[in-house]
């Protein structure tokens, strides 16, 4: 078929004639493509860079961070503690130096609250994945409902979050790691503040942890969404996991986040 008339179909049904591969090429390498967007590969692992290292930020707003390496000049936060800045209060306002990066490798931050989480995404030209876009990505990620301490998702038997990527058959169809288990992770949406937590049906959904029911009456304040389950949710944790009693000010060592790139 000659290109002008592949060009004139595609104006007449409103759908593109490459999709597949080529699609896929438009993602840096930091993501993968889930319809429109780029999620990132690996949950996020927060640096503060001073405004004064313009060349470091352009790298990392241009997805251009491949290893820890290339983060030199920066200070990593929410390792094993919340050490983020003064200058980034719970509240979000002023986090204008954390910048959310996914690389392989490194321990994913937590600690952090949603609002926090959202201005890392912010500042590195993301955003917080949505409710649909994190369960399309994690798609397909194993969840035998155990943990060999070696390839399988960081569940249970490591007691610990692992670094990024460390557990290779933790990933989805797309190529997405660690989207079961290891951190839990904030996404964008909120809804009624849970007030109650339950599984989803087994087999079909393997017994996850399902808390987003609420009866209305516990709190007027919104409860902000996580997915995936970490490495202390045990069978729990997992593609379908989703808990919405966490409040937008609340941080803990197992959540964390990821982000999203508009293409």
């Amino acid at each position: 078929m000659k290109t002008t008339t592949m060009a004139l179909l595609a104006v007449a049904t409103g759908v593109s004639l490459l999709a597949g591969p080529a699609s896929a090429k438009k993602c840096k390498d930091d993501a993968v493509l889930v319809g429109t967007v780029c999620i990132d590969q690996y949950e996020a692992s927060v640096w503060e860079i001073p405004s004064a290292n313009a060349a470091l930020i352009k790298s990392v707003q241009k997805s251009k961070i491949a290893s820890a390496a290339d983060m030199s000049g920066a200070t990593q936060r929410g390792v094993a503690s919340d050490d983020y800045s003064t200058v980034c209060p719970d509240n979000g306002n002023g986090c204008k130096d954390d910048y959310a990066v996914s690389i392989p490798g490194v321990k994913p931050s937590a600690y952090l609250t949603w609002l926090q989480a959202a201005a890392a995404c912010r500042n590195a030209g993301k955003r917080l994945a949505t409710n649909a876009e994190w369960q399309l990505a994690a798609l397909g990620t194993p969840d035998p409902g155990t943990d060999n301490g070696t390839t399988d998702c960081n569940i249970s038997t490591a007691g610990a979050v692992l670094n990024t990527g460390s557990r290779s058959a933790c990933v989805s169809d797309v190529g997405a790691f660690d989207m079961s288990g290891n951190l839990s992770e904030w996404i964008a949406d909120w809804g009624a503040f849970a007030t109650g937590c339950s599984t989803w049906a087994s087999p079909m959904f393997g017994n996850d942890i399902a808390c987003a029911s609420s009866d209305g009456t516990s709190t007027d304040e919104p409860g902000a969404y996580s997915r995936g389950g970490s490495a202390f949710d045990l069978t729990g944790a997992g593609v379908f996991y989703i808990r919405g009693n966490n409040f937008m000010e609340d941080s803990f060592d197992f959540l964390g986040f990821r982000c999203v790139r508009e293409l």
